[in-house]
């Protein structure tokens, strides 16, 4: 179509009989069809708050009572809140949480086995126990808020008063917000 005698090579055709009739005009090009830019999703953002218990050295966690965590580490979730030494962890937003917790107990006085439990609005969501008299015990939750405000406490379910451990932390406990 094109050969020898378009434009873009010449002004004047010599093929020498390939059938060319001079300059043949350039083909009208396809319009390529213009697509809106593609927005990446966002990614979800990871929010959280972490509090802990580094000043009870020894000190005691009574049944029934929540564990009073001493120092706020981190806070980025919108909507809740902590006083430290209060124990009561504020929850002003619906939605669900995953919870880990530890307590590091010296030993129960005497309970033959440890329970903590993790308590919203005064009932517990999840139980963590231990048939030791001492050590870590540990345990994690996946809470949903539906109605606020909303409190979350760590509460000892042991039967009886423990003692915490004497040297380093004594408890922790995050708190994940799902988006």
């Amino acid at each position: 179509m094109f050969g020898c005698c378009n434009r873009f090579f010449s002004s004047s055709c010599r093929c020498n009989g390939c059938g060319c009739s001079g300059v043949t005009p350039p083909p009208t090009p396809t319009p390529m069809p213009i697509f809106p830019p593609v927005t990446p999703p966002t990614a979800p953002q990871l929010r959280g708050m972490q509090v802990s218990l580094v000043g009870s050295s020894g000190g005691t966690v009574e049944q029934g009572a929540c564990v009073a965590f001493d120092a706020l580490n981190s806070n980025n979730t919108l909507g809740v809140s902590y006083t430290p030494g209060s124990g009561k962890v504020n929850v002003a937003r619906t939605g669900t949480y995953l919870v880990n917790w530890w307590v590091a107990i010296e030993n129960a006085q005497t309970a033959t086995s440890l329970a903590f439990a993790l308590s919203l609005n005064g009932s517990d969501v999840q139980t963590s126990y231990s048939d030791i008299g001492g050590g870590q015990i540990y345990g994690t939750a996946i809470v949903t808020v539906s109605s606020i405000p909303a409190t979350l406490t760590l509460v000892n379910r042991s039967g009886d008063a423990v003692t915490l451990v004497t040297a380093g932390g004594q408890a922790g406990m995050t708190l994940t917000q799902f988006a």
